[in-house]
Formats: structure tokens, C-alpha cells, sequence
């Protein structure tokens, strides 16, 4: 039985179960088409048209395995990742052909959800950061970090404290009219095997398994629909830094690092500029400081404070 589903912008068509995702509750029809079929490698090595130079892309994941991207001499593109899996996306990007080795095991499908499907989303015309992102009542609330920095761990004490899930590591934009909108992820997190103690991993969602030290679980409380950016936090933690938040300048250049899919396309680059152009003009970009000895909680209330006097960051920091 198909499943349809939205995630990343993107409704998915899925012929196969994914662990954690959810039927659509809400009209998806507007939203460009991506089926996911599955099938074995010999049949994906039979439809690939072999490449036609170098990889395109290639990364570490977390577990040592490398992702890389190949285009194929008839424009199809492979996603190989390591020994586990391969992934084949049509011409149209219109069908990704999942081919994993086992099918039953939990990698390939978190590689899946969280890292091919998004970059597909960029493909077709999304702009995307690295970060994680919360729904506030007056609007997402993204989070953003070198890793380590702690901003999962601060999404999880907004979570705690009633604010939905709104992405776990890719935040996806559109613009439309001038206007940004912000599109959900899946309902996944991956999480350190060790969290503050105030969070209990089990009032968040079911864990799915605990895969290179890291666990993997579906939160319940989540944002389907579109939603508007309000907040954009770039966390800083070190040693003896202070607790506080500081407005920064509405320069999109600030979001550089943090930028998905950067292309050399000049049209494409054009457009990713004005995206963020405009997207500085609706949401307030800030620096949040914290020391090492600083607990989740008081990052967590200071966000909550900010959020509340906007206004005030303009005059000097909130402490």
C-alpha cells in the first residue's frame, strides 16, 4: 500500500514503510512529486546509465560512511552510500529507486530520510540551512551551529517545554511573493545516547534504534504545514563566554556557513541571495552566547525572553 507523505517540501509517494513517517494530514497536492520505490541492486545497476565523470559530491556521515553523488551520462543521479545502499534518481527527479543491501536495516533508511530526500528538495528549486528548528506560537524558531555546539540539545529543552518539532538538522525555504515560508521535516531526531537529565528521551517519541552511538527516534509532537521564519539563532558556546543574545545585521552573508546545495550556477546563486535577502527582512537574526557551565534550560529561557522583546535587541543584548 502507498503511503503519501510530506517532508522537506516534497510529497512523497512511498510503496514501502518508513520507520517514523506519517501519512499526510493536510492538502500535499500543490507539492512537487517524489516516489520512493524499492528494489534490488542488480535491477538499479540495470536502470543506472553509469557516470559520466567524477562524483559531484562526497561526505563523511557520522558513522564513517561516505554519501556521494554521481551524475549518470543519461542526467540520472546515484547517491551511494558506503556498502549499504544506492539510490537512483531519474532524470525527471520524479522516482528515487532505493536499492539496499539489507533491507530491513535502520542506516540506509535514516540516510534516506534525512540526507537524500533533502538534497533532492534543494535539486528542485528549495533553498536550505543546517539547523535545527522548533515551531514558537509566533513562528519557527531555527537553531544553528558548528556540531558539538549544543543545538540539538536546545531544541530538545523547546521541545520539553511544549514548542512542536519543526526540523531536526535541514530547515527548508521557499519564497513566494516576496514571502518566505518555511517547510517541515520529518518527524525525526538523531540524538547523543546521553542527554541532560532533564530530558527523558521517552516523553519525546518512540526511539528506533540506536544506530553509531547515536539515538534515533520519531518525536510525537510535531508541525506539518508551512509556517512562517521568526527567529534565527546562531549559538556560540565556549568557555567564559556570557549568557546573552545580540541582534546581528540582516547581511544573509552571516548564513553562509550554514547554507545547503551551494551552486556555481549564477542564475541559481541570483536567486539564493534574494531568498535570504528577503528572508532577513522578515525574521530577526541573532547571536546567542552561552558558557560552557551554562544549563540547556537558561539557554532555553532566554530564547523564550527574546522571542517575547524583539524590539529590545536593537537597543543592546538580553541577559
Amino acid at each position: 500500500m502507498e503511503m503519501l507523505c510530506a517532508a522537506y517540501g516534497l510529497r512523497l509517494c512511498c510503496s514501502f514503510p518508513l520507520p517514523g513517517m506519517r501519512a499526510a494530514t493536510h492538502a500535499i497536492d500543490d507539492l512537487p512529486p517524489l516516489t520512493l520505490a524499492l528494489c534490488d541492486p542488480a535491477e538499479l545497476e540495470r536502470m543506472w546509465s553509469g557516470a559520466s565523470g567524477a562524483p559531484e559530491w562526497r561526505g563523511r556521515q557520522g558513522d564513517g560512511r561516505d554519501l556521494t553523488i554521481e551524475r549518470g551520462s543519461a542526467g540520472d543521479l546515484l547517491f551511494a552510500y558506503g556498502e549499504l545502499a544506492r539510490f537512483r534518481l531519474d532524470p525527471d527527479m520524479r522516482r528515487l529507486d532505493c536499492a539496499p543491501s539489507d533491507a530491513s536495516s535502520l542506516d540506509w533508511q535514516r540516510v534516506l530520510i534525512g540526507k537524500v530526500v533533502p538534497s533532492i528538495s534543494v535539486m528542485l528549486g528549495y533553498e536550505a540551512l543546517h539547523a535545527a528548528a522548533v515551531d514558537s506560537p509566533d513562528g519557527v524558531v531555527a537553531i544553528m551551529a558548528p556540531s558539538g555546539s549544543g543545538k540539538s540539545t536546545l531544541a530538545l529543552e523547546l521541545l520539553r517545554r511544549g514548542w512542536p518539532l519543526f526540523a531536526d538538522d535541514v530547515l527548508t525555504l521557499s519564497e513566494a511573493g516576496g514571502a518566505i515560508s518555511a517547510h517541515p521535516g520529518t518527524p525525526h531526531m538523531n540524538l547523543d545516547q546521553s542527554l541532560p537529565e532533564t530530558i527523558d528521551p521517552q516523553t519525546l517519541g518512540d526511539t528506533l534504534g540506536i544506530l553509531a552511538g547515536e539515538r534515533w527516534l520519531t518525536v510525537t509532537s510535531t508541525t506539518s504545514e508551512t509556517r512562517p521564519v521568526r527567529m534565527l539563532c546562531l549559538l556560540e558556546r565556549r568557555l567564559d563566554l556570557a549568557l546573552e543574545v545580540h541582534a546581528l545585521p540582516a547581511s544573509p552573508r552571516l548564513l553562509a556557513p550554514y547554507m545547503l546545495g551551494l551552486s556555481s550556477d549564477p542564475e541559481r546563486q541570483r536567486s539564493r541571495f534574494c531568498l535570504y535577502a528577503d528572508l532577513m527582512a522578515s525574521a530577526t537574526l541573532v547571536r546567542l552566547t552561552a558558557g560552557l557551565e551554562h544549563r540547556p534550560g537558561q539557554l532555553a529561557d532566554l530564547v523564550e525572553r527574546s522571542l517575547a522583546h524583539q524590539p529590545e535587541l536593537t537597543a543592546g543584548a538580553i541577559r
